[in-house]
């Protein structure tokens, strides 16, 4: 990472994920934001790689095309109906 002020913001930004005042998600975008406005990121050949290790420490799943999400939502749901049932069958 070669741009001094965007390690200042992701430090500042990690420990509020940290400290549960800012989202994962949240500090993503916002680093997205500085990336748009930065020559400097822009630039950066490394940085893609360093975001996408950054991502996998504070859990933040990539984007994911549409039929993706869906397909998610579905298995989630359908993971909880099971789960409900079994939780029935027991009573």
């Amino acid at each position: 990472m070669k741009c001094e002020r965007l390690k200042k913001l992701i430090k500042d930004w990690y420990q509020e994920v940290r400290n549960f005042t800012l989202s994962p998600i949240k500090m993503m975008e916002l680093i997205d934001k500085h990336i748009k406005s930065c020559k400097i990121c822009q630039k950066d050949e490394d940085l893609p790689l360093e975001l996408d290790q950054l991502r996998e420490i504070i859990r933040v799943p990539h984007n994911l095309p549409p039929s993706e999400k869906l397909r998610t939502s579905i298995q989630e749901e359908y993971l909880y109906e099971e789960e409900t049932e079994e939780m029935e069958e027991e009573y």
